[in-house]
């Protein structure tokens, strides 16, 4: 999703917000914690709070989010080895590529094997062990430095068309207007709603957006997850071109105005927010208050993979470097990777590999990322038509 920046005079404020229940203070996955997360799509849990990870990351966070800084360009550290979403002005607002041994924070990766970290997700996912899991990322959530910065209102869930996962660097949303008809729109949410009972159930995986500082930066409306859509959310949701292209819908916002019930999610530092993706929820940020949130989780492994690797997801292609898998601090945590990795494989094209930013700068003349064949000649592209 891309940022939306503007200069509003006044600092922007979530109309509402969801704090913490003490009801919820019992580690794990409790019934009273489930409930809140059936009922309303997300719970905030306190597990990590007073944590002594908790101020180590803290700091690891600021110092990649100010090493990402646009004037720093790839003299602090080496982003193009990671993904770092970017605004307008080139400033982050989440970073992927943090366990990546070029950002110099093994604090990350340190955090994701403990056993801190492995304890809650064995309290949450019915004792998952780690010689059962499979790898799954982590991202830094930040706030750009000078503009305010908000998403478009979204589901994580694909509720159109084939119901196939977002890709980044080639979206797919279907064929045309026959995607977003109300009969596959039902079909794909009958899907949806299935696969929430599973995950509540099953939990096969757990991940949560961990505040390392406070933040009030993700906003949601409690129970969308399991309403299929007012007119007013169809508006809301449905694409622009999906509108010029005639699929009905009733003119029913302003792009400016609250949702009804939308709240911000209230973290204190060690507090995190599990959320179920089929909320419709968006990010917003601004200057004056700081976002240092870690989305962090594990998965369940589902056994021997016999298919045929794909091109993997721009955002993750820095991931199959092999020094990911060298700088990871335990062998079980190896062989997550390993299981992660022969399901992927990389793109050959810079499109399938970096961030605009990191792209218009190898077209300058700067050989980054992988180094390989694909990056040294478009940049001895751009010397030779210099």
């Amino acid at each position: 999703m891309n940022g939306n920046e503007s200069t509003a005079t006044e600092t922007y404020r979530a109309p509402a917000f969801a704090d913490f229940n003490p009801e919820h203070s019992a580690p794990g996955a409790t019934p009273e914690r489930l409930d809140h997360l059936k009922e309303h799509g997300f719970v905030i849990i306190n597990d990590f709070v007073d944590n002594p990870w908790i101020p180590k990351l803290r700091e690891a966070g600021r110092r990649v989010t100010e090493a990402c800084a646009p004037e720093n360009k790839y003299d602090v550290i080496d982003c193009s080895k990671g993904y770092v979403h970017r605004t307008g002005q080139e400033q982050p607002w989440a970073i992927r590529g943090i366990i990546h041994p070029d950002f110099g924070e093994p604090s990350f990766n340190e955090f994701h094997g403990s056993t801190d970290f492995l304890d809650f997700v064995a309290s949450w996912c019915h004792g998952l062990q780690p010689e059962d899991l499979t790898f799954r990322g982590t991202l830094l959530w930040a706030n750009p430095r000078t503009h305010e910065n908000k998403l478009g209102w979204h589901r994580d869930e694909t509720w159109w068309g084939t119901g196939k996962a977002y890709f980044a660097q080639r979206e797919v949303r279907g064929d045309g207007p026959e995607a977003y008809s109300e009969e596959v729109e039902r079909i794909r949410w009958k899907e949806i709603q299935e696969n929430n009972l599973k995950r509540i159930n099953e939990r096969n995986g757990v991940s949560m957006f961990l505040a390392l500082a406070d933040d009030e930066c993700h906003e949601l409306v409690p129970g969308s997850h399991h309403r299929w859509r007012t007119p007013l959310e169809h508006d809301v949701l449905l694409p622009k071109n999906m509108k010029d292209a005639g699929i009905p819908y009733t003119p029913s916002w302003n792009g400016s105005d609250p949702l009804p019930e939308q709240v911000a999610i209230r973290l204190k530092a060690g507090e995190a927010l599990i959320r179920n993706g089929a909320t419709i929820h968006t990010g917003h940020t601004v200057p004056e208050r700081e976002r240092n949130t870690l989305s962090i989780g594990w998965s369940k492994w589902s056994g021997e993979f016999e298919g045929e690797p794909s091109v993997t997801d721009v955002r993750h292609a820095w991931q199959l470097d092999p020094a990911v898998r060298d700088a990871l601090p335990h062998e079980w945590m190896k062989t997550a990777w390993d299981r992660w990795a022969e399901t992927q494989k990389l793109g050959d094209t810079l499109e399938d590999r970096y961030t605009g930013f990191d792209i218009n700068h190898i077209k300058s003349g700067m050989v980054l990322g992988w180094r390989e064949e694909l990056e040294r000649k478009a940049a001895e592209e751009a010397e030779a038509s210099e």
